[in-house]
């Protein structure tokens, strides 16, 4: 299953892209925010968790594409068919 959410910001300056993932990362402007920078860490984490990946669509953002496998039809009993690609913005 692919899930990948994007929105309008201006996505990550080419410093900060490459740290992304990593925990309590902020770029210079988010530092005035609220917030940890464990966002994306923790989104990672969870992926790498469930054998998938989590990635930043594009170069330096503006989203995140997530990949997790399907189940295999051994561990659920059902056909494990994967399931169509989603968007949610």
């Amino acid at each position: 299953m692919e899930i990948e959410v994007s929105d309008e910001g201006p996505g990550f300056p080419p410093p900060t892209a490459a740290q992304a993932f990593e925990r309590f990362t902020r770029g210079d402007e988010a530092r005035a925010a609220r917030g940890a920078g464990l966002g994306l860490a923790i989104v990672r984490a969870i992926a790498q968790a469930h054998r998938g990946s989590a990635e930043l669509v594009g170069p330096t953002g503006p989203g995140v594409r997530l990949r997790i496998p399907a189940a295999s039809s051994a561990k659920t009993g059902e056909a494990g068919a994967a399931a169509a690609p989603s968007r949610a913005a």
